[in-house]
């Protein structure tokens, strides 16, 4: 069951004393803490602090995701069955929808009103159908603009992205502006037809029967216009500080479509909304420095003046965990480097021998972290073959099918297993214990610096004479590497390995922030052939090593 602001009758409803909604609201109203997610404070910013009580003071924990929030919350995102599914929740053929049981509650009491409101709905039906075509002729056209195939690196997992610049619109974007008119006038005139009969509605006592449809249909009318707003706002492509992106998948063209429309900087919203009208603000997460310093996050979080007139307050605390003793860091300094489709074979052909060898060291117990669905399955066969006779288990996200949870359940119940994970196991994964022993990070975790969102950003760098990679890619990739690397030790008990194949860590001008962020494992790097043996013996408790 599910209730939304314009289907919920308040305290009309019979059930309104019982309803969990309102009685977690009403408590909420009358505690001194009130904890919720970045979500809900967002929601709660936009419907102009309807949702949650007055506050002065806020906490806000894994920080480093605010930035991300905020730009999905303050700008807008539609999928195509936003607009289709509300459309056929109030239409859907004669018999099915909530304007049709309007009508048939209508029919049944009689009156005059009633028959001319029947008239109404009636009109409204094949109006409805001409938007939902109008919608679908539109979507189909704009899912026409996304490139032929999917930039593995922009698009995660087969997804074609394509950005709209206000500057240069696509050519034809004239007919395509001329349906979104076409569809705009359509949703006007059904909506104020509609909300007019509805008004009349509400005014007529007699209509007590149907007093929940009314307000149900209500609801779906606000939000079509709400829809109407939004599909404008994206198709007139003319803000230079708004990102505009398309994604869509091949197989479900048109009606896989994601429309986009974020800001490129939040901080100004994010210093007018809560730096600076709260008392305090706390921030906090394992993963704010960059290189022992905030300035990345007080950068883009719009903390720099907040910083100047000494209202910023910094602390970076030690960690409980005594990570010299409980982990150690591997690199092959050998390992040859990822360059083109050339080296990926070669690459792909000695990462699977090296990750199954230290899997048979390891008695499985071992993630692995990948930057690309792509070389995930490029891995997972060979790597399946390799360990089939060890007894050794290989569970590839993606590959295996099944929701993240159920493969680290799957992951942790087995005796011996391989898990290999790309983007959400980065972070937020939790495996205590003797489960997970071995980490493996196979390269860098450097955004696509073509996805629209970071090419805007990098943009806007440049136009401040900044540079862009060492500004945003280098700090962002290094935050996600500190999230990768803390999935390894979660209790005070934990020990084990973390393996960065990754030679760009000790080759690379910019390798030395990945490894001086991290909080203070053993290091060592060595030939690959080394690694097994040096692994075992730390393994069975030899932490010295002349190994360098």
């Amino acid at each position: 069951m599910a209730s939304d602001t314009d289907s919920c009758l308040g305290r009309a409803c019979p059930w309104f004393r019982k309803c969990y909604y309102h009685r977690a609201k009403h408590e909420a109203g009358i505690a001194d803490v009130v904890i919720t997610n970045h979500s809900k404070l967002f929601a709660d910013v936009k419907a102009g602090h309807q949702l949650l009580p007055a506050y002065e003071h806020l906490v806000i924990d894994e920080a480093h995701h605010l930035e991300d929030v905020a730009g999905k919350h303050l700008g807008m995102q539609m999928k195509y069955f936003t607009v289709a599914h509300t459309l056929t929740r109030l239409y859907k053929g004669s018999r099915n929808g909530q304007l049709p049981a309007l009508r048939q509650t209508l029919q049944s009491s009689g009156s005059e009103e009633a028959s001319e409101w029947s008239g109404v709905i009636d009109r409204i039906y094949p109006d409805l159908l001409t938007v939902k075509e109008t919608w679908d002729a539109l979507s189909d056209k704009l899912f026409g603009l996304l490139p032929e195939r999917s930039d593995a690196a922009a698009g995660e997992a087969g997804q074609l992205v394509t950005r709209l610049h206000p500057s240069k619109k696509p050519k034809d974007w004239e007919e395509l502006a001329a349906l979104e008119n076409t569809l705009n006038l359509s949703l006007s005139d059904i909506i104020r037809r509609g909300d007019k009969m509805l008004s009349e509605m509400r005014d007529t006592e007699s209509q007590s029967s149907s007093d929940s449809l009314v307000t149900d249909i209500g609801g779906l009318f606000k939000d079509l216009a709400s829809i109407r707003e939004q599909i404008r706002f994206f198709m007139g492509l003319n803000d230079e500080n708004i990102v505009y992106w398309m994604e869509g998948s091949g197989n479900y063209r048109g009606k896989s479509l994601q429309l986009y429309a974020v800001p490129v900087d939040v901080s100004t919203q994010l210093k007018e909304l809560f730096f600076d009208k709260k008392k305090s603000i706390v921030l906090t997460s394992a993963t704010l420095s960059v290189d022992k310093s905030f300035q990345f996050m007080i950068d883009n979080l719009g903390l720099s003046e907040a910083a100047e007139q000494d209202r910023l307050m910094t602390a970076l605390l030690p960690s409980p965990f005594k990570y010299r003793e409980q982990a150690l860091l591997v690199i092959p300094r050998d390992f040859p480097s990822v360059k083109g489709s050339v080296g990926d074979a070669r690459f792909v052909d000695k990462l699977v021998h090296s990750l199954a060898e230290t899997a048979v060291a390891t008695k499985g117990r071992m993630l692995v972290l990948f930057t690309s669905y792509k070389m995930l399955r490029q891995v997972y066969d060979p790597l399946k073959e390799a360990l089939a006779t060890e007894n050794i288990t290989v569970l590839g996200q993606g590959v295996e099918g099944g929701s993240r949870s159920k493969l680290i359940r799957r992951f942790q119940d087995s005796s011996a297993s391989v898990l290999l994970g790309t983007s959400s196991f980065w972070e937020g994964v939790d495996i205590p214990g003797e489960a997970l022993t071995c980490l493996a990070i196979v390269r860098l975790p450097f955004q696509p610096p073509n996805h629209p969102l970071a090419e805007a950003k990098s943009e806007l760098l440049q136009a401040q004479k900044k540079n862009p990679f060492m500004k945003l890619s280098v700090p962002q990739a290094v935050i996600r590497f500190k999230q990768g690397f803390g999935r390894l030790v979660r209790t005070a008990q934990d020990r084990g390995i973390v393996i960065v194949y990754d030679t760009r860590v000790i080759e690379a001008y910019y390798g030395k922030y990945f490894l001086y962020s991290l909080p203070g494992p053993k290091m060592e790097h060595m030939l690959t052939d080394q690694m097994v043996p040096r692994i075992e013996e730390w393994l069975e408790g030899g932490n010295e090593s002349n190994i360098q």
